[in-house]
């Protein structure tokens, strides 16, 4: 997971202070929009029940979608107010809650987040960048859909994941 700022201590993950009091005004501002209906997703892994059910229900902490950074600060919260996890149970759950309850800005994103949000190949990812690079911004979802080779099936199964204006 890219930019969490954590110190490991005798094998439990604690966030440095920085991280923890730095964020954003624009990502702390931002409603997430609905996810999509929990049946259509996997259980999540026994990582997300040890550490964050415990202390709150799960429709709770998934309640719309984020931005991985979002997620990154979400974790970031847990930890700080208790939460214990190691490094690999936190990663563990920013993985799935990026992968089902993340969202991109499709325009801005890296060829990465938008394999990991769309569940597309790095392929198609790398595809949707260098088209956005050569053509500039997506206006909507049928510009995007326009672009050659992009699984248009699998976006548009997760199209309230996709934000066309920058974070």
């Amino acid at each position: 997971m890219t930019g969490r700022a954590f110190a490991t201590v005798a094998g439990i993950t604690v966030p440095l202070l920085a991280a923890v009091f730095g964020t954003t005004a624009s990502m702390a501002q931002v409603a997430p929009p609905a996810a999509a209906p929990a049946e259509a997703r996997p259980a999540p892994p026994p990582e997300f029940t040890k550490v964050c059910v415990r202390c709150h229900p799960s429709d709770k902490i998934v309640e719309g979608r984020r931005y991985p950074a979002q997620w990154d600060q979400v974790l970031e919260q847990m930890v700080a107010r208790g939460a214990i996890a190691t490094d690999a149970e936190l990663d563990a759950i920013y993985d799935y809650l990026v992968a089902q309850y993340g969202r991109v800005a499709i325009n801005t994103a890296s060829a990465d987040e938008i394999a990991q949000v769309l569940h597309v190949d790095q392929a198609a990812a790398e595809t949707i960048v260098q088209y956005r690079r050569k053509n500039g911004a997506f206006a909507d979802f049928e510009a995007l859909a326009a672009v050659p080779e992009v699984p248009v099936a699998a976006l548009q199964q997760l199209r309230d994941a996709i934000v066309f204006q920058a974070p």
